[in-house]
């Protein structure tokens, strides 16, 4: 499964390693794509191990509870960016 969120201001670098490192200690999150000066992150994850609601409780814990979700969760291929999985 994969979910897209959207920042409302750019993310920097610290913002980014934040993010992957909160992310990624999620179970059944398989990769995170995010980028320093972008507003947009996309996430795969297995649903069976974990949901856009658990990523968003994680997003909140490091301090980014204003992201949204942009679009709805699909189905496909990975994004690229793994989580040492």
């Amino acid at each position: 499964m994969q979910h897209e969120f959207e920042f409302s201001a750019p993310l920097a670098f610290a913002d980014v390693e934040r993010l992957t490192s909160a992310l990624c200690s999620v179970p059944g999150v398989r990769g995170v794509d995010l980028t320093p000066g972008g507003h947009q992150m996309h996430v795969e994850f297995d649903e069976a191990a974990t949901s856009t609601h658990a990523i968003a409780a994680a997003m909140a814990a490091a301090g980014y509870a204003e992201a949204r979700a942009e679009r709805a969760e699909r189905s496909g291929g990975c994004c690229g960016g793994c989580c040492g999985g």
